[in-house]
C-alpha cells in the first residue's frame, strides 16, 4: 500500500521531469549528416595547415574571399564584397562586419597575414606586394607583365584566405614579414620568389623554420569565419554547430553537421544504404550503383563530368617508346571502350591520344576546323599493325610482333596498387596489348614507391597509369597543360629536359606544330598566362593540344564521370528534382549549361558548400 502511494506520488514527478528533459534535448531535425576523414584525437588540432589539417570540417569552418567551382570556373564572392581591376592593381573590399568564430573581427590584415605566411601560393609569384588601405580594403599589386584579367581572378579564387587569423598567429606573420624585407627584388625569372624577391638559401631556411613553428601553434579547435563551428571530435564522429554570427547566417538552414568517419568505402556505402548519412561522393560500378538505388528508395544519384582522365603515359627514355610511330601504334591497338566499361562505366571516351586537357574542354577552346586537323586515334588494330610494319617490325607465327632485330620485347605497365579503378583499367590494357602481339605485364606496386619507381633514372616501367589529362583547381587549359608538361605526369613520361647549362631542368622540346612551324613548349607555357587576347590564348592552346595528340606521349583511357548520392527524404533543395522519375533516380551527366552549373556545385570537392551558403539546402521537415 505504501509502495502504491509512493508510485502515485512519483508518477507526476516523472512525467514532469520527462517533459522538462525532452524540452532540453537537442532538436536533431535540422541536421546534415556527412562523412569524411580527419586526424584522430589526440592528433586533431585546429591549424588547417598542420599535418592532416582538420579533415572534413575544413569546408564547413573555413572560407576564402571567393569560392571557385573547379569544373566550371564559376566564381562566387564570399568574404570579398567587390573586386576592381585598375591597371596593374586589383582592389578588393571585404564584407564589413565579418567575424572569426572566436568573436574577433575579420579584417584586411588577416588576408595580408595569409599571404605573408603562406607565401608559397601561386599568386605570390605574380605580385610585388599587398597593400592594406583600411580594415576592409586592400590592393593587390601585380608584377609586370601581369596576367590577363580572368587569370588574375582564377589566381585569387584558388586561395582560402581566412585561415591565418592575425590575432592568433601574429608573431609568425610579423617574423616572416621581417625576413621578406631582407630580400632584394629581382627581374631574373629563374630567381624570382614570392613578391618578385630573390630569396637566399639562408633566408629560405629561416622562413621555413618560421613556417614549421607556425604549424605547431594550434589552436586546439579550428577558428574560421565559416558557417559551422567544430564542437566535438572523436575517432569516429565529428559534431559541428551553426555559427550564429556567420555573415550569411540567414541562409544556413541546419543547426548541426554530423560527420561520420566510416574508415572504408564499403562502410561508407553501408551507412548510405541504411539511410544514416545524407550524401556520398562518387560513381561506383554500374551494378553497385543500381543496387544502392534499388535498396534505398530515398536516394538519388547525380552523374557529372570530372575534369580528370585516367590514362597511361609512355616512357620516352625506354625504346621503342622513344619512337612516335610506335607510340601511335599502341594507342590504335587499345580498345578503350572495353577499358572504360571496367574502369568507369559512365566515363567518356576520347578520339584523341592525349591532348594535355580534359576531353570535355576541347570544343570550348579548339575550333571545329582545327579539331578536324587533329589525328583521330579510335580503336584500329589494322592501323597499329601498319605502323609497326613501317618501322620494320614483323608478326611471327606465335602472334607476337618482333622488332627489326628479331626480338620480341616484353613490356611493363606500372600502377599504384591501392587505386583499384586504375589497376582494373591497366589490367585490361595489358591484356589487350598482349593479345595484339606485344607481350605486356601489369606491375601494381605500393603507392608509396610507385611515383619514384616511374620517374627515377630512366624509370622502372615502360608505361605508367595515372590521372593524365587532368585539371586541378581551375579549368583554363594552361592549368592541365602545365600539369602534364611541368608536373609529375611529364616526369613519368620522361619528357626531354636540359641536363645542364642555364636551362637545366627545363623542357627541351622544340617540336613542329600544326602549321609546321617549330613550337618551343617551355616558352609557350610560360607565356600563356600573359596573353591578353583570347584569340592568342586559343591559338597557343590548340598548338600544344595538337602537338600532345600527334606525338602520342600517352593515351587517355576515359574521362572520369564522377557523381554524388543524395538523400532526398531528409534533405530538400537538390537540383533537377523534376527529372527524378524520368531517370529512375539515376540522373545522367547534364548537358544544359544551367544544369551543369547546378549539378557541379553539389560536389563539395568541386564547389565547396555553395549549396549551404547560397541557402539552397534545407531539412525536409
Amino acid at each position: 500500500m505504501r509502495f502504491r502511494k509512493f508510485k502515485l506520488v512519483l508518477l507526476p514527478f516523472i512525467l514532469v521531469f520527462t517533459i522538462v528533459l525532452n524540452g532540453c534535448t537537442e532538436d536533431n531535425s535540422k541536421v546534415f549528416r556527412d562523412l569524411g576523414g580527419w586526424p584522430k584525437p589526440p592528433l586533431f588540432q585546429g591549424n588547417p595547415f598542420a599535418s592532416g589539417g582538420v579533415g572534413q570540417a575544413s569546408q564547413y569552418t573555413f572560407e576564402g574571399l571567393f569560392q571557385i567551382v573547379r569544373s566550371t570556373d564559376k566564381i562566387y564572392n564570399r568574404l570579398a564584397e567587390s573586386v576592381e581591376h585598375k591597371g596593374n592593381e586589383t582592389i578588393i573590399k571585404i564584407r564589413p562586419g565579418v567575424t572569426w568564430q572566436d568573436g574577433k573581427p575579420f579584417t584586411s590584415k588577416d588576408v595580408w597575414s595569409y599571404y605573408m605566411l603562406n607565401n608559397g601560393v601561386e599568386i605570390a609569384k605574380h605580385l610585388t606586394g599587398i597593400e592594406i588601405t583600411d580594415d576592409t580594403t586592400m590592393v593587390f599589386k601585380w608584377q609586370e607583365p601581369s596576367p590577363f584579367t580572368e587569370m588574375k581572378n582564377l589566381f585569387l579564387a584558388q586561395d582560402q584566405q581566412a585561415t591565418i587569423p592575425y590575432h592568433l598567429y601574429g608573431k609568425y606573420v610579423d617574423k616572416v614579414d621581417e625576413l621578406l624585407k631582407q630580400a632584394n627584388p629581382t627581374n631574373d625569372p629563374d630567381k624570382k620568389g614570392p613578391f618578385g624577391l630573390e630569396i637566399s638559401d639562408k633566408l629560405r631556411k629561416d622562413i621555413d623554420k618560421n613556417w614549421q613553428d607556425f604549424l605547431k601553434a594550434g589552436p586546439k579547435m579550428p577558428v574560421g569565419t565559416g558557417p559551422f563551428i567544430v564542437k566535438k571530435v572523436t575517432a569516429s564522429d565529428m559534431i559541428l554547430e551553426k555559427n550564429e554570427k556567420y555573415w550569411r547566417a540567414e541562409n544556413i538552414k541546419f543547426d548541426r553537421i554530423f560527420i561520420k568517419n566510416p574508415g572504408s568505402d564499403s562502410s561508407g556505402l553501408a551507412l548510405l544504404k541504411s539511410g544514416k548519412i545524407d550524401t556520398y561522393p562518387g560513381t561506383p560500378p554500374k551494378d553497385i550503383l543500381e543496387n544502392m538505388l534499388a535498396t534505398n528508395k530515398d536516394l538519388v544519384h547525380y552523374r557529372m563530368f570530372d575534369p580528370a582522365t585516367i590514362g597511361m603515359v609512355f616512357n620516352l627514355d625506354k625504346p621503342p617508346f622513344d619512337n612516335q610511330k610506335f607510340r601511335q601504334a599502341v594507342v590504335y591497338a587499345l580498345d578503350r571502350t572495353k577499358i572504360r566499361e571496367v574502369g568507369n562505366y559512365y566515363g567518356q571516351e576520347a578520339d584523341v591520344s592525349m591532348t594535355g586537357m580534359p576531353q570535355s574542354e576541347l570544343s570550348k577552346w579548339i575550333t571545329p576546323d582545327n579539331r578536324e586537323k587533329m589525328t583521330k586515334f579510335s580503336y584500329n588494330p589494322d592501323k597499329a599493325g601498319e605502323l609497326l610494319t613501317e618501322l620494320g617490325w614483323k608478326k611471327g607465327a606465335d602472334g607476337n610482333w618482333a622488332d627489326p632485330s628479331g626480338k620480341t620485347p616484353e613490356f611493363i605497365i606500372g600502377v599504384s596498387g591501392g587505386w583499384l579503378q586504375a589497376v582494373n583499367s591497366a589490367q585490361i590494357a595489358a591484356e589487350q596489348m598482349t593479345k595484339f602481339g606485344l607481350p605486356t605485364k601489369l606491375l601494381a606496386v605500393d603507392g608509396s614507391v610507385y611515383y619514384n619507381n616511374a620517374t627515377k633514372d630512366k624509370g622502372a616501367y615502360h608505361m605508367s597509369v595515372d590521372w593524365v589529362d587532368v585539371s586541378w583547381g581551375f579549368m583554363f587549359p594552361w592549368n592541365s597543360l602545365r600539369n602534364f608538361y611541368w608536373g609529375g605526369i611529364g616526369n613519368m613520361a620522361h619528357l626531354p629536359k636540359f641536363k645542364d647549362g642555364p636551362d637545366k631542368g627545363k623542357l627541351n622540346m622544340k617540336v613542329p606544330g600544326p602549321d609546321g612551324q617549330v613550337v618551343d613548349i617551355e616558352k609557350t607555357l610560360k607565356g600563356m598566362p600573359y596573353l591578353q587576347k583570347e584569340e592568342e590564348r586559343k591559338d597557343a592552346i590548340y598548338k600544344l593540344a595538337w602537338i600532345t595528340n600527334e606525338n602520342a606521349y600517352g593515351v587517355g583511357f576515359f574521362q572520369n564521370t564522377t557523381g554524388y548520392f543524395e538523400n532526398v527524404k531528409t534533405i530538400k533543395g537538390w537540383p533537377r528534382e523534376d527529372e527524378f522519375e524520368k531517370y529512375n533516380r539515376s540522373l545522367p551527366v547534364p548537358t544544359e549549361p544551367e544544369d551543369i552549373d547546378a549539378v557541379s556545385e553539389i560536389n563539395f570537392g568541386f564547389g565547396g558548400i555553395t549549396y549551404f551558403v547560397e541557402g539552397r539546402l534545407s531539412p525536409r521537415e
